[in-house]
């Protein structure tokens, strides 16, 4: 019975997410389908491929030697459906399923970086470049023509317009809260006033973050102590932890970032909020590059900070 090429590839999905649930999630498969085309594979291979020592949903996946050296093999096998379907789309829209993304640190390291994981399964005829740019750069180059899809950022307290530059369009990707983080060692604060009064961990004048903080201090007509400066959310979160200061931080680092010995003030004042965007070509079709790799981060940007959020 000769192997099916596309069980490899389920195989290969197992291989690379660790279980059954995670690889039945990249392929937009049921857990079940996936079991049903292992054993049909190993079957056809008349190779016992996983070791079903370890049982339970959700629990890693090990495979046997024989199923780590298929696995390999279907890397093989991506690669040749994936060269043929470069061919096709070049055959029929005379495009080589090339995007460029560009944006800040933060979306794409918790965004984009998952989404390449992702499309590495669903889409490997799909070849991207990734360019970490600041938004001036990253609008300069899509009215260049040297980028397709740029990732930034728009706070909700400041005025903006729509649609930045004539011929691209912005659409939101997510909105998040930006929340303040305090030493764990630290006595809960008994008021906002308090917290704000004391020493912060803090970002130059022209950061968002630190006009938050400056807000805040204005609204409640307090002088905020002692400031540690930095540009890092990672450095910032460092230095709360060691109680040196207390943070205004994204929902998105928080729930990405080293959090140990880091607590949320729970408050009902609005601290600040963002809007994530993603800014393109009006001219792209639904089936082109750009869009299928917009299909995908919209995907996993859903995946992703839900569960940080529950996390």
């Amino acid at each position: 019975m000769p192997i099916d090429p596309h069980r490899l590839l389920v195989l290969r999905a197992v291989h690379r997410t660790g279980s059954v649930h995670a690889a039945a999630t990249a392929l937009h498969l049921t857990a079940s389908g996936v079991s049903q085309h292992l054993v049909r594979l190993e079957a056809e291979a008349k190779l016992t491929l996983l070791d079903r020592t370890q049982r339970g949903g959700g629990r890693t996946v090990r495979l046997t030697e024989a199923g780590l050296a298929l696995a390999q093999r279907a890397d093989d096998v991506a690669v040749a459906l994936a060269e043929a379907q470069r061919e096709a789309e070049r055959l029929r829209e005379g495009t080589s399923g090339t995007v460029r993304i560009g944006g800040f640190a933060t979306a794409l390291h918790h965004l984009v970086v998952p989404t390449l994981q992702q499309l590495a399964i669903t889409d490997a005829a799909l070849s991207v470049q990734v360019i970490e740019v600041n938004e001036t750069q990253g609008v300069n180059l899509l009215r260049a023509g040297e980028l397709d899809l740029l990732i930034g950022e728009r706070y909700v307290d400041r005025t903006s317009p729509a649609t930045p530059y004539p011929g691209l369009v912005e659409d939101e990707l997510f909105r998040e809260q930006f929340r303040i983080a305090v030493p764990g060692v630290w006595a809960t604060p008994g008021s906002i006033e308090e917290l704000l009064a004391g020493t912060w961990v803090t970002s130059p004048n022209d950061r968002p973050t630190r006009q938050m903080l400056d807000r805040l201090c204005r609204e409640y007509a307090i002088r905020p102590g002692h400031q540690h400066i930095c540009t890092e959310s990672q450095t910032m979160l460092a230095l709360v932890a060691a109680g040196l200061g207390a943070a205004i931080v994204p929902d998105l680092t928080l729930s990405h970032g080293h959090t140990a010995g880091v607590s949320i003030f729970a408050t009902a004042v609005d601290v600040g909020s963002r809007i994530l965007t993603v800014t393109g070509s009006r001219r792209e079709s639904g089936t082109s590059a750009p869009q299928r790799f917009l299909a995908t981060l919209r995907e996993v940007t859903g995946r992703v900070t839900s569960a940080g959020i529950a996390g």
